[in-house]
């Protein structure tokens, strides 16, 4: 018994804080879509000492939305996969959250010249810039956007791991800055039963973007993306609106 209602709790705790939804309320099953498939290759190993009763795993994909860094507005048209574990000391209560793995594939920002796509086409592709965590039911990710031209290096990028695009994404209503006005995400639904998929949007409108680095040689075209994507843009004129499935999964079913 005691087992069992342990299990429960973590279960139903970490739904709720792994998809980032806490005081949410979850709608019943939609209509079927095609949802994307979930791999729970990268959960992370758990902390020494943590009891697996209390963890779950988190798979979060993005499958669409919009980033908008200063005057960039990129659609997101391909996946964003994040996979980390959340769970609680059942003695202390202190929420812990893990990073197991990020991946995203690049996305074109400006097609090249006459229709050529390596030389003179721009891609961006969203990195995890070293923190992922949870705090009042928002899920509050560091990025960085590689920002990829061979004339630009290999290692150009909008954000770096020391000075990170920081996003507080809700399912809520955010309170951004002007010119910025609130927007809105939407609460989980309910898209499978077996395995549980949930389907969101969460939102952030009120963070800011630090200029490029690293750009061409010794930095000498930072000034040159910086002025393309009107950067460093102060919070209130940027956003981050991610169409989300997530899935998560008890440790005791992972390790079992």
């Amino acid at each position: 018994m005691r087992s069992s209602l342990r299990r429960l709790l973590a279960t139903a705790s970490g739904l709720l804080l792994g998809a980032g939804l806490a005081g949410g309320v979850l709608a019943p099953p939609a209509a079927a879509e095609d949802i994307p498939d979930f791999s729970f290759a990268a959960c992370p190993d758990l902390p020494e000492g943590a009891d697996p009763n209390f963890w779950l795993c988190n798979v979060a994909i993005t499958t669409g939305g919009t980033f908008q860094l200063g005057s960039l507005n990129q659609k997101i048209t391909e996946p964003i996969t994040l996979t980390y574990a959340n769970g609680f000391d059942p003695v202390t209560l202190e929420e812990k959250v893990v990073f197991g793995g990020f991946k995203a594939d690049r996305m074109l920002v400006q097609p090249g010249i006459f229709g050529d796509p390596f030389l003179t086409a721009i891609y961006a592709q969203p990195r995890y810039a070293g923190s992922v965590g949870l705090k009042d039911g928002n899920v509050q990710l560091n990025l960085k956007v590689g920002v990829i031209n061979p004339l630009l290096g290999s290692s150009c990028s909008i954000g770096t791991d020391a000075n990170p695009i920081k996003l507080n994404l809700t399912v809520g209503t955010t309170n951004p800055p002007a010119p910025n006005k609130p927007i809105s995400g939407s609460p989980p639904e309910v898209v499978q039963d077996d395995p549980l998929v949930l389907k969101t949007t969460v939102v952030d409108n009120a963070f800011a973007v630090p200029a490029a680095s690293r750009c061409g040689a010794g930095g000498s075209l930072n000034w040159a993306v910086n002025l393309y994507a009107g950067l460093p843009a102060a919070a209130g004129h940027n956003a981050a609106i991610f169409n989300q499935y997530v899935s998560s999964k008890p440790y005791t079913e992972l390790r079992s």
